[in-house]
């Protein structure tokens, strides 16, 4: 290979690694959003406890239903086409929330955005993860993932500062413009020739669907099922406790709630970096060690001590993504990743359809602080079940 083609072959898979995690910002800015806003729609549109927890919970259900029809199929079509989709969606989405004006016209657009993400996602991560070489598939991941984290962190910071002069509605308004623009991008990708993948389906057997379920990656399902489930029904009433029981003005919560995935950009980072030097299972263990000790600070200690350590829960759960997306890339075949990808996507949709029930449930048989205890011992739980992970 000459000496001029290399640079310019990284410049490539540089800019499509911009390209790739700049979309994926744009798709994550409306993930928290909503349930930064529960105690402002619950006052505002006279929801009940199991109301709100519909409105986390029935979006989920939407991105179930069509995750693995969908996967079966994402192999076959030019990625640039479904993540321009996404992002199609995510807008229109944005902009039907902002004029909701009932229980109804709330949940309906609120549904599609994580079906937006449901579809970004298996095209996406299957174009990043095939730019470098496995040594460094997880840094790689990591920056993609950091690009999610900080759509994620952007959404409740930007809430919080624009609902304080100009309400809750404008945050989503003010979004959709860039989200549009974004797709753009994608016209500087290069395309997919869908006769390739035909060309590698015709090389594999009948059974290629099959073979993406090796014990590893149906082990490394489970773990992170068991920790989603504790996880999102903490995530979809932690404003509603910071504001009930920690007394913080909606604001204050929604600023504090958007800061930890913020801090999570970093976690993404040095997550990613980890799981290439000692080894993704042994940095996931350690990563959800560290947000058991969080909830517990969050759960027990004083309110300097909440504000002090929330944000790291934050750069824990960014430093996982790395780690999983390359997992998932290692127990995978190469030409099914798409499917693997969004089985994978399935899992927090899956476990985010009834978490936020069962936490609605706990909430009314005990209390808003017995989530706590029930999210650490599924954390637990899922540490278990990472060691029996394969060695990598």
């Amino acid at each position: 290979m000459k000496a001029g083609v290399v640079p310019i072959l990284m410049r490539h898979t540089q800019w499509m690694l911009f390209v790739c995690s700049v979309t994926h910002t744009f798709i994550h800015v409306f993930t928290m959003m909503h349930t930064a806003l529960i105690p402002v729609f619950i006052r505002e549109f006279n929801l009940s406890i199991f109301e709100a927890g519909l409105l986390a919970s029935i979006p989920q259900v939407l991105s179930i239903l069509i995750s693995l029809p969908y996967g079966l199929i994402t192999d076959r079509i030019d990625p640039r086409k479904l993540i321009a989709l996404s992002l199609l969606i995510s807008g229109f989405s944005g902009l039907a929330v902002s004029q909701a004006n009932s229980f109804l016209t709330l949940l309906l657009p609120l549904s599609f955005i994580p079906l937006s993400s449901t579809i970004y996602h298996p095209p996406a991560l299957t174009i990043v993860s095939e730019l470098f070489s496995e040594d460094r598939r997880s840094r790689i991941l990591g920056i993609h993932a950091a690009g999610g984290t900080t759509g994620v962190a952007i959404g409740p910071i930007t809430l919080g500062l624009i609902m304080m002069k100009f309400g809750w509605r404008f945050s989503y308004l003010i979004w959709c413009i860039p989200m549009f623009l974004s797709i753009l991008l994608l016209f500087s990708l290069p395309g997919v020739k869908i006769a390739a993948y035909k060309e590698a389906a015709a090389e594999e057997s009948k059974a290629v669907g099959l073979k993406i379920i090796k014990r590893g990656f149906l082990l490394l399902l489970l773990a992170m099922s068991v920790s989603s489930i504790g996880q999102q029904a903490l995530s979809a009433y932690m404003t509603t406790y910071l504001v009930s029981v920690r007394n913080l003005s909606e604001s204050a919560a929604s600023l504090l709630y958007g800061l930890s995935p913020f801090v999570g950009i970093l976690g993404s980072l040095i997550g990613g970096y980890l799981g290439d030097r000692i080894g993704n299972k042994r940095w996931l263990s350690a990563s959800y060690i560290g947000r058991m000790l969080v909830y517990m600070g969050i759960w027990l200690g004083p309110l300097w001590i909440l504000v002090a350590i929330y944000p790291t829960g934050g750069f824990f759960t960014g430093s996982t993504m790395g780690p999983l997306t390359s997992l998932i890339a290692r127990f995978s075949p190469k030409r099914r990743r798409g499917l693997a990808y969004s089985i994978f996507m399935l899992v927090p949709s899956l476990m985010g359809s009834f978490s936020p029930l069962i936490a609605a449930k706990l909430i009314e048989t005990y209390s808003i602080t017995g989530l706590f205890p029930f999210a650490i011992l599924l954390m637990l739980t899922s540490i278990l079940f990472l060691q029996t992970l394969p060695q990598e």
